[in-house]
This record gives structure tokens, sequence and C-alpha cells, in this order.
């Protein structure tokens, strides 16, 4: 009798360490959210994305103060982001390992969380895709190369020079403005190492990839839907004037942009009407108002989103209305949109196709 009990007080226990031994991971994981939240942080700590984000937001708080020191803060998610293993971390493993470029010749970005201080995304690379030169406005930037090696250049603005140009692109009349940039930061970032930017210093950036390569972005504050970077086309064959590292640089004055609009008749107008998809987690919208279309944006079918309308410059081309983007509606041999094309980027676009 005794030796019975002693078996199932044996056969019990070993029931009750399984038990607790499956519960390990789940309790280390709300230890570690804790002890971030409540600032129990060190140097050397390993974290896991729960913990990661509780001191992100922790940290991000900083931006509120009255004099938001951003070169600590971009240092602290430096280090931060080195203490992640994030190939390990099983959002980010599950887009690296479902990796398909699905854009060629552009990014593939996957936005690994956001709320208004900061947003987490991820970028993949293939080799021979980049990021021209471009600027962040108002935010700080800290990129963790986690697989593959990069050359990044970071220029920050000297001065505006008053030399202004008109041009007609695209239906658009856009005016154009020099300034001249020093070059701040040179370097190839390797895996696991960190590029920093913040809103005063070096926040002009280009990203060019050696080969297949994934990286971190944090930005601080996130992107808003009113948020739109400059881009820049730089000289970089020469020193502006002589002056060693620094360099003229051209963008375009948003303010002063304005679209050459042509006029549609309603069964053209109507015939772009319907949901076109990018991906599982993108859609697009497009419905008529009155006499024009308007976009909507959406993370699904069923869903609502931000609509802007779209402005007409050529036959089945528009602008989105205040924003650097242009729609182009590619069209089957029956004169029918069969898909959309987003450009949003100098040379990069995104194709979404019509399913209803």
């Amino acid at each position: 009798m005794d030796d019975f009990k002693r078996r199932e007080f044996i056969k019990l226990s070993a029931i009750g360490f399984a038990s607790i031994a499956l519960q390990l991971n789940s309790i280390s994981s709300y230890a570690q959210s804790a002890n971030a939240h409540f600032g129990k942080w060190y140097k050397d700590t390993s974290l896991n994305w729960d913990a990661f984000l509780e001191r992100l937001t922790q940290l991000a708080k900083a931006q509120h103060k009255p004099h938001w020191e951003q070169k600590r803060y971009t240092e602290q998610v430096k280090q931060l982001l080195l203490n992640c293993n994030f190939p390990e971390f099983e959002n980010v493993k599950k887009e690296i390992e479902s990796f398909k470029n699905k854009t060629p010749n552009w990014i593939e970005a996957a936005r690994l969380h956001k709320e208004v201080d900061f947003q987490v995304s991820l970028f993949q690379f293939e080799k021979g895709e980049y990021i021209s030169h471009h600027d962040h406005p108002d935010m700080t930037g800290v990129i963790n190369v986690v697989s593959g090696n990069l050359l990044t250049k970071n220029y920050s603005i000297t001065e505006q020079l008053s030399t202004t140009r008109e041009v007609i692109k695209n239906g658009r009349k856009e005016v154009l403005r020099k300034c001249t940039i020093r070059e701040v930061g040179n370097e190839v970032v390797k895996g696991g190492d960190v590029s920093i930017l913040t809103a005063d210093e070096g926040n002009i950036h280009s990203i060019m990839p050696n080969e297949l390569t994934q990286l971190i972005d944090v930005f601080t504050p996130a992107y808003k839907p009113d948020t739109n970077a400059n881009w820049y086309k730089v000289n970089e064959d020469e020193f502006y004037m002589g002056r060693e590292n620094i360099f003229e640089a051209e963008y375009t004055i948003k303010d002063l942009s304005e679209v050459h609009t042509i006029t549609l008749s309603g069964e053209e107008l109507n015939r772009y009407v319907g949901s076109y998809k990018i991906n599982d987690k993108n859609f697009l919208k497009i419905f008529r108002k009155d006499e024009e279309i308007i976009l909507e944006r959406t993370r699904s079918l069923d869903a609502s989103g931000r609509k802007i309308s779209l402005l007409p410059y050529e036959q089945n081309k528009f602008w989105v209305s205040g924003e650097d983007t242009r729609c182009i509606f590619n069209m089957d041999g029956r004169k029918a949109p069969k898909s959309i094309t987003l450009y949003t980027i100098p040379g990069a676009g995104v194709t979404a196709n019509k399913i209803m």
C-alpha cells in the first residue's frame, strides 16, 4: 500500500512538473514584459517581443517632454535592438520565412507594430533593390540589420538655396528647389549593426543593400496619413563649390505643386469602380462620388479606411489628392481595368489586381 502511494505520488509529481514546465515560457514572457515595463532592464538582458515593445513604449514617451533628447533616445533604442534576436521572434520569423519578391525592383515591407508614438517595420531587399535619397520629416529612425548588409549614406541640410525651377511631370506642375546637404554618414552596415538618424542630423539618407538583406526599422513617432517624405536628387559627382562633404540637392516643394486635371465622363468614371487586392492584408476599393472617383485603402474588403479623391491627368492615370502618389489603371483587351499600380516612390510601383 505504501509502495502504491509512493508510485502515485511520483506519477502525479511528474505530471505536475510537466504542466509547470509547459507554462515556463509564458511565465518567462510575462516576467520579461513586466521587468521592461518597470525599468528592470540591463544592457545584457536578452528580450522577447513583448518585453521589447514594453521597453520601447516607455522610451518613446520621451518625445513628449519639453526638450526631447533625440540622440540619447536613439542610443537607447539602439541598445534595445541589439538585445533582441529578431529572427527567433515568431512574428518576425514568419515574415522572413514567407518572403516572396512580390514587387520586383522594390522592397517588401511588413508593419510589425504601430501606435501613435512609434512603429516597428521589417524591410526585405533583394540584391539590386534600393531606396534613393529621402527624408523622414520630424522623425527619428533606428535601423537594425538582421541579415545581409547595406551601404547607407546620411545627410543633413545646411542651406536652402534660392534657386527654383518649374517642370511639368506626369500631368503635374512641380516647383523644384535646390539646397545644400552635408554628408554625415557613409558606411556599410552589416548583420547585427545599427544605423541612426534624428530629425536634425542625418535625416536624409539612402539605403543600398549588397545582397538579400532584412532589417528592422523603428520610426518615432509613427507615420501619420499626412506624413510625406521628400525625395532628393543629389549631385554626388562633385562637392558643392569645392566644399568638402557638401553636395547640391534638389527636391519638390509639395505645397506649390499643382495637378493639371482633365474631365472624364460618367461612363469613364464608372469603369474604374471595383475592389482590388494587393495582398491578403491590403485592399483598394474604388467608388464614385458625384463627378469624381474615390480611393479607399483597407485591411480587408469588409473594413473601412481612409478615403482620398483621385485626380485624372490622362486617360487611366490619376494623382492621389494631397499625396506624392500616382495611380495608373492597367487595362485589358476590352479596355476594362484589370489592375491598379500605385507609384508612391520614384521608380517603384505596387500593383493591386481587380477581384470584383
